[in-house]
């Protein structure tokens, strides 16, 4: 029975990437044209939600997205910090945050064909084995939020952990980039994308129900690098009760 299990979750996840091309070349042209210019880039992140909801409808996911609190959406930046679960965290947060905002992550991804076309331009990658090109993303995200109003999207454990859903240790980056720009952090708690999309090494997908729980914003007025091991601390515990809550315990 496990074996024929395993053999449908193989056939649905050759059909998910056939899906997900299919979405992708269709918009690729609009998404060349609108990430040719920074300032059309506006527009390419809105063809990025028209795709996640393609693959929504057609794969069979439904996201039940809550905001635990009423928060600013307009005027004010965050540094937003998801746990770090399955390739369709990107996808849910890009469908379900209406909110102004890009990714920072390493980079490989804007190494990857095709889809790297976002990772080249709307995102920022971090080259972690140049210093100077960490250096030079870290400027841009600093200016982004301190200049555009802009949001960042920065997963703390850096990775998806290899023990999903338990989290991975929180990184020091997305902390200090929130204390040194006086930006608040968005902590948000995905649940069951691991489910659907596994990233395990095996080429497996599931159609379901999947969670994302935005938290109330933390503010980082007045604080200094002193306290980052406070705010991990407090965003960790945010991420393990919510996921407590569904039975996953860390």
């Amino acid at each position: 029975m496990h074996k024929i299990k395993d053999f449908i979750k193989l056939i649905l996840a050759i059909y998910f990437a056939i899906i997900t091309g299919i979405g992708f070349t269709i918009l690729y042209p609009g998404f060349a044209y609108t990430l040719s210019n920074e300032k059309r880039y506006k527009y390419g992140h809105f063809l990025r939600k028209v795709w996640g909801r393609w693959l929504f409808f057609a794969g069979g996911i439904w996201v039940k997205h809550k905001e635990e609190t009423v928060f600013d959406k307009k005027n004010t930046a965050y540094v937003i910090v998801p746990n770090h679960t399955s390739k369709l965290d990107i996808v849910t947060l890009t469908v379900k945050l209406n909110i102004n905002f890009n990714f920072m992550a390493k980079i490989e991804l804007a190494r990857v064909p095709i889809f790297g076309i976002f990772f080249r331009t709307i995102d920022i990658s971090v080259d972690r084995k140049n210093a100077r090109h960490a250096a030079m993303a870290y400027q841009r995200a600093v200016n982004q939020l301190k200049d555009e109003k802009k949001s960042i999207v920065l997963f703390p454990e850096g990775t998806i952990p290899g023990n999903t859903p338990t989290l991975g240790r929180f990184k020091d980056g997305a902390f200090k980039l929130a204390v040194e720009t006086q930006t608040p952090l968005l902590p948000v708690t995905i649940i069951k994308n691991w489910e659907v999309l596994p990233d395990n090494g095996k080429l497996r997908f599931k159609p379901g129900k999947v969670y994302q729980y935005v938290h109330p914003p933390i503010s980082t007025v007045g604080l200094t690098v002193d306290d980052i091991p406070v705010l991990k601390e407090q965003v960790y515990e945010l991420m393990k009760n919510k996921l407590a809550d569904y039975g996953y315990h860390q």
